[in-house]
């Protein structure tokens, strides 16, 4: 377990060392007023630097997809640590993050959500990006074959699309 915990906080430590330095967008660009529902997501943030977010603030904004684009590419890193060190707390926001990661498959999903947030990473951000679906697809398939299921393929489809270097998403199947 202790191997684990450092594993966990390698994972945390390179999210953080890839992300560190991201200019934070305007208050403007962080905001969403699409709707109420969107507003009080945007709010739970209230145009915090990203490392400044706790949990608290999280979970008061767990409907990240309702995030603007800005928002939703600026906070990942605070979502993708937060869900690694409290993954019982936040909840389904562990596995909608992972969805969110994942492009849509044809047919299927918002293209043109996914793509206005799946742009603009570094290759340094998307290698924490990947070390964080790892992390994830470790904690799926140990708790999936526990139960001798298959792993959801959405972890899959998510390593695939940020492990390849390319800022194009491409269509899941």
């Amino acid at each position: 377990m202790l191997e684990h915990m450092s594993d966990t906080e390698a994972i945390i430590e390179q999210i953080r060392d890839a992300f560190l330095d991201v200019e934070q967008p305007s208050r403007d660009a962080l905001f969403n007023n699409h709707c109420c529902e969107c507003a009080e997501v945007s709010e739970a943030y209230a145009g915090k630097r990203w490392p400044d977010v706790s949990l608290d603030d999280v979970l008061r904004g767990r409907e990240t997809a309702l995030l603007s684009a800005s928002a939703w590419r600026y906070y990942l890193p605070a979502l993708m640590i937060w869900t690694i060190r409290a993954p019982d707390e936040v909840d389904v926001l562990l596995d909608n993050l992972v969805y969110q990661l994942e492009p849509p498959a044809e047919g299927r999903g918002v293209p043109e959500w996914f793509r206005e947030r799946a742009v603009g990473f570094s290759a340094r951000q998307r290698l924490a990006i990947v070390a964080y679906l790892n992390w994830y697809r470790e904690r799926e398939e140990a708790e999936w074959g526990r139960v001798g299921a298959e792993t959801p393929r959405h972890v899959y489809n998510a390593l695939r699309h940020w492990a390849s270097g390319d800022d194009e998403p491409h269509v899941s199947g």
